[in-house]
């Protein structure tokens, strides 16, 4: 930690420790800001079972299949944002090239996502429909 209170943490921000203990503080209550943060946090964290979940038979792995499908379907939109984020780059380029944007284009990464997205989402439904079946 510098003189002026700062300091680096695990990301590589650098935090002052007011800000820092505000952070720990949300975290440990599990109302993170960002959704793609809360998504992530189920994997390694516990969570407080709903009543409704809680009452309901036979539900735990179904809800961590779930879980699972949530983490796998934002990260799969994460890439695809990121890819939206790298077209506006280059768009907004000063000069581009043939080359450059022919090679973005052919980028087939991107349907592997889009694909993955499908898959994700497609998988979350079905089992949101059998949670769904499963409730009072």
């Amino acid at each position: 930690m510098g003189s002026s209170g700062s300091k680096h943490v695990g990301d590589g921000s650098i935090h002052s420790s007011g800000v820092e203990d505000a952070a720990d503080e949300r975290r440990e209550s599990g109302k993170r800001a960002r959704a793609r943060d809360r998504l992530m946090d189920r994997a390694t964290r516990s969570y407080a079972k709903t009543s409704t979940l809680h009452e309901a038979e036979n539900v735990e792995n179904l809800v961590l299949f779930i879980d699972d499908d949530l983490r796998e379907t934002a990260m799969s939109i994460q890439r695809i944002e990121s890819y939206l984020v790298d077209t506006l780059s280059l768009l907004e380029q000063e000069e581009v090239s043939r080359a450059e944007v022919s090679a973005h284009v052919g980028d087939q990464k991107i349907l592997d996502h889009v694909d993955q997205l499908n898959e994700t989402l497609e998988s979350l439904r079905r089992r949101m429909a059998r949670l769904a079946a499963s409730l009072r």
